[in-house]
């Protein structure tokens, strides 16, 4: 348990700083706006991932707790189960975070944020993968009391209708080209895609 507690506060050390990175790009596209449209449309993905931000600060310590206590890590201790929950609820942040570099990308395509973006984004598509893995194991593990509902995206809700999904965000394997759909029936569905959000 603490090897995967491990991991999990590498992926989060990983998304504070890459937060500091795309903060510091959207600031003075916040501030020289060309209309109110942009600005209300980045400040609302701003103030999402500070809010996740002020979120990872307050569970990294317990992280840390239960890292250097793996004998406090039971099902029985009602901190640990809040502690997997709150943890469920980062995995849902960065589903929310991939999805912001994705638009972000699309703003500033061309421009001397694009690799940086890019990079960003390959990151955390792969770290967003595995913490979806290792959230399934523990989900198993503890009887399905990690993950509520309101921890999980609605592209990944099975009762929800395939138009309200985003097929880029959609479970594929870890290898999977995300920009690329996994077949020509994928290329044809009417499902929203980023490809046909660029032109919105």
């Amino acid at each position: 348990m603490s090897e995967n507690f491990q991991e999990l506060k590498n992926i989060f050390s990983r998304t504070e700083d890459a937060l500091k990175v795309f903060m510091g790009i959207l600031e003075p596209t916040i501030e020289n706006a060309k209309d109110e449209h942009e600005r209300l449309y980045f400040h609302h993905i701003y103030e999402e991932e500070e809010h996740r931000q002020d979120r990872l600060a307050m569970v990294n310590p317990k992280l840390d707790y239960f890292i250097g206590n793996p004998e406090a890590s039971h099902s029985s201790n009602h901190e640990f189960i809040r502690l997997l929950q709150d943890i469920s609820l980062e995995k849902f942040g960065l589903h929310n975070f991939l999805e912001h570099l994705d638009l972000a990308l699309f703003q500033f395509k061309d421009t001397e944020h694009e690799a940086s973006l890019k990079s960003l984004r390959d990151m955390t598509y792969e770290d967003y993968q595995t913490i979806k893995a290792m959230l399934n194991d523990l989900n198993d593990q503890f009887e399905g009391v990690v993950s509520t509902r309101a921890s999980i995206p609605t592209d990944e809700k099975e009762d929800k209708a395939e138009h309200l999904k985003v097929e880029l965000y959609t479970d594929q394997p870890s290898h999977q080209n995300p920009r690329k759909p996994s077949s020509p029936a994928g290329r044809n569905k009417k499902g929203l895609t980023i490809g046909s959000l660029k032109g919105r």
